[in-house]
């Protein structure tokens, strides 16, 4: 076994240091491996660990972590406790606000575990904050009951919210329009969380609510108005559907079901059956939330399906709500854009006389090509139509030392595919020679202020990007930006004379390759 792990690490430190090496005319760039993993830990930003006298209204923040879709969040007044937040998922979200703030003079401890597709961290490491002594005005509350945005709440309902570890007492108002506390205003209940208002709330009114908690130090600043709805003194009415509409066809398999806020509704149920009505249920009665857009299972293709919403609140359900119908499928519609494989996008040194070749596309009829000799130019080819051909040769020879564009538009009977990418490849030039460059053909680096180094400098004419040197085997040594020179080291070491072998690319995307040697 360890013979084993060491063969192991010895492959993973060659990948590594042979990640680039010559390999006769060119280089060879080893391809990347990627691994599904779970994401890495994440860590508390604010407060920040290990921080004393926190203020009992701070919501608490983590870092972002690249491969993470969402976050679990544990938090306990004991290392390891999770008394106060017990596993939540926080979806991706990068922050938390305690309902009733922090308890004063208290360490929290908290663990976050990042999440995706394939799992979390194991465990993660945990980080802690103090709270101090209290001292200071109070956070702002959050309702309870109901909850912000509320519909069909019943006119008779107790307000509530969650208490504030620091205050002693709250001031309540609440109006039916933004401002306007036209019902109680800056009513003093001490410090009860729970307001029955004596003579019920209006029926079908959208209501306004505001407490401020308070101690000793103040009111606190800021707090925001709440809202929902009252319903009326009967059930909610039946609702109409926004999408899909009835007797729609080629309806997404994926279809997400919307429908018109009932405002006397507090909630709504939902039934789907397949093929007719009374059909297999996918869903029965079901209760669906109280907003007013659902996402149910995927539907089958190419299937009709029957689709009830029914809306209710305290005093029942809506009665006689008729279905709509649909049938799920494909719609007809044009295709979707292919992408280019000879030459590559992005690559260099494409001989003149190359064609084009791309993938097909499964519902396109033809394709059109475009290419030219600058983005948005069709000076070579202009909307060309080659009919089911994926490939295409140009009539004549490209010019070479050229970037040349190429966008290819599948098409069918209901269109062109839309915003396909334009891709570019560069042309080879004419075979650049040794005597275009002054390239030393040696160097001495014994440090006596003659050829220690060796280096090659650009020309009025031909402008050098970037130069690889390497070792007889093929090793890269050096990667040498234009106008650095090389002194002949490897890591700091000094190399042995012998002859080494450059690779020199120009502007126009040329090559150059041979040998120099060095000499001690």
């Amino acid at each position: 076994m360890m013979a084993l792990a060491s063969k192991v690490v010895l492959v993973l430190r060659s990948v590594k240091v042979a990640s680039l090496l010559f390999w006769g005319y060119g280089l060879w760039m080893l391809p990347g491996i990627v691994l599904s993993q779970p994401p890495a830990c994440s860590y508390l930003l604010d407060p920040i660990p290990g921080s004393t006298g926190v203020s009992l209204n701070s919501d608490i923040r983590w870092a972002p972590v690249p491969n993470a879709i969402h976050y679990t969040l544990y938090i306990g007044r004991t290392p390891g406790g999770k008394d106060v937040v017990d596993g939540v998922d926080m979806g991706s979200s990068l922050s938390y606000t305690p309902t009733s703030g922090w308890e004063p003079n208290t360490t929290y401890y908290v663990m976050i575990l990042p999440g995706n597709n394939d799992g979390t961290p194991p465990i993660c490491p945990e980080d802690s904050f103090t709270t101090g002594d209290g001292d200071g005005l109070p956070g702002c509350v959050t309702l309870k009951v109901p909850v912000q945005g509320a519909y069909g709440i019943m006119p008779g309902t107790a307000i509530s919210w969650y208490p504030q570890n620091i205050a002693v007492g709250y001031r309540i108002s609440m109006g039916t329009a933004p401002g306007n506390y036209d019902i109680v205003q800056d009513l003093d209940l001490g410090p009860a969380t729970l307001y029955t208002p004596p003579a019920g709330l209006p029926e079908m009114q959208q209501i306004y609510v505001r407490i401020v908690p308070y101690n000793v130090d103040g009111d606190a600043p800021a707090c925001s108005e709440y809202s929902f709805r009252t319903r009326g003194d009967s059930p909610p009415s039946c609702t109409e559907f926004l999408d899909p509409r009835d007797g729609s066809e080629f309806v997404s398999v994926s279809a997400n079901i919307t429908w018109i806020r009932e405002f006397n509704a507090s909630g709504y149920r939902m039934t789907i059956e397949e093929q007719a009505q009374g059909g297999i249920k996918i869903l029965d009665n079901e209760e669906v939330g109280s907003g007013t857009n659902y996402k149910p299972p995927n539907f089958k293709g190419n299937t009709r399906y029957f689709v009830t919403i029914v809306p209710y609140n305290d005093l029942g359900p809506a009665q006689n709500c008729i279905p709509i119908s649909f049938t799920t499928g494909n719609a007809p519609s044009p295709p979707e854009c292919t992408t280019l494989r000879v030459p590559e996008d992005g690559s260099r040194g494409v001989p003149v006389s190359t064609g084009l070749a791309w993938d097909a596309v499964a519902n396109a009829t033809g394709y059109l090509v475009s290419a030219g000799t600058g983005a948005g130019r069709n000076d070579l080819a202009d909307q060309v139509d080659v009919g089911a051909a994926n490939t295409y040769g140009f009539e004549k020879e490209l010019p070479g030392n050229t970037r040349i564009y190429v966008r290819i538009t599948p098409y069918n009977t209901w269109g062109a595919a839309e915003n396909c990418l334009q891709w570019s490849f560069l042309t080879r030039g004419a075979a650049l020679a040794t005597h275009n460059l002054p390239i030393p053909g040696f160097f001495t680096p014994n440090n006596d202020g003659f050829n220690d180094t060796w280096i090659v400098r650009s020309t009025p004419g031909l402008v050098v990007n970037r130069i690889w040197i390497f070792n007889r085997v093929g090793q890269l040594l050096k990667y040498l930006p234009e106008g650095q020179s090389w002194d002949g080291t490897f890591n700091g070491r000094p190399l042995a004379a012998d002859s080494y072998w450059y690779l020199i690319e120009t502007q126009d995307g040329r090559t150059l390759k041979g040998h120099f040697l060095l000499k001690r």
